[in-house]
């Protein structure tokens, strides 16, 4: 029978135990690596988002302003309907071109989807804020589907006030804020035209949606702020 010395069994141990505590310490900085991994990619991930609501709602403090600027120039143009010669020259100017403004519509989810479709989604620690995130797209979508009916009723009340009278006037060398709107509000079409961009605009009201996509931004700052 072989008998190993007590330095023997002193130095077996001491090397299991230094060979459990590598891999223990392995285990933990390959935890430790992976949590910083994924804290990055949340972070990364949110980040794109955020901008994404950003531009979002950039986008719709931009409709806004050009919502208002054609409230003023409806209001302006109908006050003054049947005497444009009497309308002070530099505001009629100003108004003239304003109601037959159109832009292009510009909604954007891409970075939302992302996330949705990769496990990064499930990742988020914070349930409230991935339920902002859903309701804040939602809101933006809805938002632009106002923005594009505007624009789409906008675009048919003017196609309908385009007289023969008036796409001649357009067509020619000598066109006049006077002369364009005196013949597009001599007909029945065009008076309603300019009482449609009205009605239209002062139904609007984009506060709640800023409201709410505002409130998600700050909840992704923070979160952000939280996960450094």
């Amino acid at each position: 029978m072989i008998r190993i010395g007590k330095e023997k069994w002193v130095e077996a141990l001491l090397n299991f135990l230094a060979v459990c505590l590598g891999i223990a310490i392995t285990f933990t900085g390959d935890g430790i690596i992976s949590r910083q991994r994924e804290k990055k990619e949340v972070a990364s991930s949110l980040t794109l988002v955020k901008n994404e609501l950003e531009d979002n709602l950039s986008f719709i403090e931009y409709s806004d302003s050009v919502f208002s600027a054609i409230a003023d120039a409806a209001e302006f143009l109908i006050r003054y309907e049947g005497n444009y010669k009497a309308a002070p020259y530099d505001s009629l100017m100003q108004y003239c071109n304003i109601p037959l403004i159109s832009y292009e519509i510009t909604y954007s989810d891409e970075a939302l989807e992302l996330l949705k479709t990769s496990s990064i989604f499930t990742k988020i620690k914070d349930q409230e804020l991935s339920l902002e995130l859903i309701h804040a797209y939602g809101a933006i979508s809805d938002e632009f589907k106002v923005i594009r009916f505007f624009h789409e009723r906008k675009n048919k009340y003017l196609e309908d006030a385009m007289s023969p009278e008036v796409k001649e006037i357009l067509a020619s060398d000598n066109v006049t804020a006077e002369r364009l709107w005196t013949a597009m509000t001599r007909g029945r079409e065009g008076r309603q035209f300019i009482r449609e961009l009205y009605r239209l605009q002062s139904m609007h009201d984009s506060s709640p949606v800023k409201e709410v996509v505002n409130g998600t931004i700050s909840h992704i700052d923070q979160f952000l702020q939280g996960s450094r």
